[in-house]
């Protein structure tokens, strides 16, 4: 008789791996080794040598917003990704950030953390192996969950693709698959979203108008000199507060125009990478400027100063009048290192305790230190005699006189200015923002806004104050946001409430939507504001005039709707029926009805029987030409057309800045053009326009015949132009020539 085998345990029993399996788990397995291996290799440029694999978060080692938590974590209760889900984290991102030279991470993080919350709800494992289609699915609910708000969601599902993408070409996965986002962005918002958008997005007039007021007042803080300044050139040429921190003291720049000089400020554009000048947006903001420079120099010399002595002295202990006079190589006594450290000790105290609970503590916890810091801190914690001590006491003198310790390890200027340098001065410098490829960064010792730590500590409310070894940028987002009431903090002023104003906040990026809107509202075609705004992307989402105001800026470059019987007309449209000349326009006394010609993007009133297109067939050029609301094939071949015009006028800037004969006339045609065909679809996709109705495009006032009798010289040129029933916006030319001397 067999025995039966023992069932009482199969844990020692191991399922068969296939080999699509394994090869995935291998590739997974080489892959985190080649990111831990790849990381060092970022440092100096990419990520600062402080960074460690094991860290849990890497936002100070050059790795922005990386901080290795769960989808749901909150500061207050983090949760911590598990292995082997964060070993797969990050070494994604380091693929991104020191291999792609990529700087913006959090989109993946985030799509990455919504992944593993899938994944553990399908499969219950953190095997980033398992991921199929239906796992970035699940993500997908997860991200919509989320984030409720704006098209976040879309973003990080987007990036979610991207990195499905790379472990598809990285064979990480155990089955090969496609997969597509499901989600869509909400490109069409609806006027309640709009009108939502506007409230919250623009500054209030009270604001603006208190800030000025505040700004033209004797200001007795540094801080509010700081903030009010920094608003004024936020006010001055739409950009981020983040690029003040590259803004240089000599920042201004004079050109000549038609009617003077203008004021340029010389800008680092974060979006497009590379330094621009930047016309201050109105004459009236020139002496604003200028004032704002001058309230500003007076309070960041010294620390400009400072900055440079810190650069050009790298091994010196930074001087001030209670340094010990000692040598970098001498010891140091503890109270000599609290004096040189401007450490206070009491009387009663214990320099030695002192020293170690104020500043080697606080290194202890720092966790960002660089290999010299981190080898100093080691040795002085490895040599500190942790026992209670040998009591010394005295003849004639009761009680216990002091303790003495043995401690192994010698404290110098030279070991302290390393670690003092750790503690106050910032991972990047002497520059005042992280490497970014291509980018020719400012330095502390030229930037306009360089402020010794600490200096504005008054009115700041801040708990602990910084000494002054380090420098700062002054307008950092963070401390401007506080102080415009952005941040939420009753136990402090903002800056309105220290001067009396009281309810009002504004957000910093709501200058940038201001102005921009004001641009709009100016008539400037999106190309140009983008070009101003330093964007490499049309950014009409910064666009928010009402829709009475789109709605009459629209009428004045096309001014004539006609609506009448709109429902009939939209049905012969979509039905391929013939149209009449009497079902898209009223007609005149003695003129006769007839069929008219459809177009590839409406419908064309022309009279083909008398003549031949007097326009060569460019249609937007004509003022014959009718678009009906509602018409959804018309309106793609459109937007087909606006695309087509982009790519033509990317062409054509290109061959302006090589210096190309003629260049210059393509790109003013072609931006007039973009403007006619970006306001034809944004009047038909106007949500308050009747359906059939039709929109009549603006004629430029020229023909085929015209064009020959200006050849001629029988005509002006000027002529025609003055001549035209429907010109565009009068400010367009002015601001086409203006990036003319941009470019130039």
């Amino acid at each position: 008789m067999t025995k039966p085998f023992d069932s009482s345990s199969t844990d020692h029993i191991v399922d068969f791996k296939p080999k699509s399996h394994r090869d995935s788990e291998a590739q997974l397995e080489a892959f985190v080794q080649w990111a831990k291996q790849t990381l060092p290799k970022g440092i100096p440029d990419r990520v600062h040598e402080s960074i460690r694999w094991q860290d849990r978060s890497w936002h100070k080692h050059g790795f922005t917003s990386c901080s290795f938590t769960v989808l749901g974590s909150t500061i207050a209760a983090p949760k911590t990704m598990q292995p082997p889900f964060i070993e797969f984290a990050k070494a994604i991102l380091v693929y991104r950030r020191v291999y792609s030279h990529k700087k913006s991470l959090q989109t993946w993080l985030y799509a990455i953390k919504a992944l593993e919350a899938a994944l553990v709800d399908l499969t219950g494992s953190r095997d980033v192996t398992r991921v199929t289609a239906a796992t970035c699915n699940k993500a997908c609910e997860h991200m919509n969950r989320h984030w409720t708000k704006g098209a976040a969601p879309y973003r990080h599902s987007k990036a979610l693709v991207q990195i499905i993408a790379l472990m598809r070409a990285k064979k990480l996965l155990r089955t090969d698959f496609r997969w597509s986002s499901p989600l869509t962005g909400n490109s069409r918002r609806t006027l309640e979203q709009q009108k939502t958008d506007r409230e919250r997005k623009l500054p209030s007039r009270e604001a603006i108008k208190a800030l000025g007021e505040i700004f033209n007042n004797e200001m007795t803080r540094p801080l509010d000199i700081i903030v009010t300044s920094a608003c004024a050139l936020l006010l001055s040429a739409p950009s981020r507060v983040g690029e003040l921190a590259d803004v240089e003291l000599d920042c201004l720049v004079f050109k000549k125009h038609a009617s003077g000089h203008r004021m340029f400020l010389r800008w680092y554009a974060e979006k497009k990478n590379q330094v621009i000048l930047k016309p201050v947006v109105r004459p009236e903001m020139e002496p604003v400027v200028e004032r704002a420079l001058v309230l500003l120099k007076p309070i960041t010399d010294e620390a400009r100063a400072y900055a440079a002595w810190l650069e050009d002295h790298p091994d010196e202990f930074p001087p001030h009048k209670e340094l010990p006079p000692k040598g970098p190589d001498e010891p140091l006594t503890y109270i000599e290192a609290c004096v040189a450290l401007q450490i206070k000790v009491h009387e009663t105290g214990s320099p030695r305790s002192i020293f170690k609970s104020t500043f080697l503590e606080s290194l202890k916890r720092r966790g960002t230190l660089s290999p010299a810091a981190r080898t100093i801190l080691a040795e002085i914690l490895e040599g500190w005699d942790t026992s209670r001590g040998r009591l010394i006491r005295f003849k004639g003198k009761p009680g216990i006189q002091r303790y003495e310790f043995d401690d192994r390890f010698v404290l110098t200027l030279r070991k302290l200015n390393v670690l003092l340098r750790e503690k106050y001065l910032p991972k990047d410098f002497p520059y005042t923002t992280p490497y970014t490829e291509g980018k020719s960064r400012v330095k502390y010792r030229d930037a306009l806004f360089t402020v010794r730590t600490g200096a504005l500590a008054e009115g700041s409310g801040a708990a602990v104050v910084k000494l002054g070894f380090g420098v700062e940028i002054a307008a950092n987002p963070n401390r401007m946001s506080a102080r415009l009431g952005d941040w939420k903090n009753p136990a402090v002023k903002n800056l309105f409430e220290h001067h009396g104003y009281h309810n009002l906040r504004v957000n910093t990026h709501a200058f940038r939507h201001e102005l921009n809107t004001e641009m709009h509202r100016a008539g400037l075609s999106q190309l140009l504001i983008d070009a101003f705004s330093g964007r490499t992307t049309m950014g009409s989402v910064y666009n928010h005039e009402t829709i009475e105001e789109r709605a009459q800026r629209v009428a004045t470059y096309h001014p004539k709707i006609k609506s009448s019987n709109a429902s009939q007309t939209l049905d012969k449209v979509k039905t391929n029926q013939p149209l009449s000349l009497g079902d898209v326009k009223d007609l005149r006394e003695g003129e006769q009805d007839r069929i008219i010609h459809q177009t590839h993007i409406g419908v064309c009133v022309h009279d083909f029987a008398s003549e031949p297109c007097p326009k060569m067939g460019a249609c937007l050029d004509c003022g014959r030409l009718g678009c009906v609301k509602g018409d959804d094939v018309k309106l793609g071949n459109l937007k087909e057309e606006r695309d087509d015009i982009k790519l033509r006028l990317d062409k054509a800037l290109g061959a302006m800045s090589r210096g190309v004969c003629g260049a210059c006339e393509w790109v003013k045609r072609l931006e007039k053009k973009l403007y006619k065909c970006e306001a034809l679809i944004e009047t038909l996709e106007n949500p308050e326009l009747e359906n059939g109705a039709v929109v009549w495009n603006a004629d430029n006032g020229w023909t085929l015949t015209k064009n020959a009798v200006i050849m001629s010289r029988q005509m002006d040129v000027n002529f025609i132009d003055e001549s035209r029933t429907q010109e565009a916006l009068p400010s367009l030319d002015d601001v086409s020539a203006l990036l003319n001397e941009i470019e130039g």
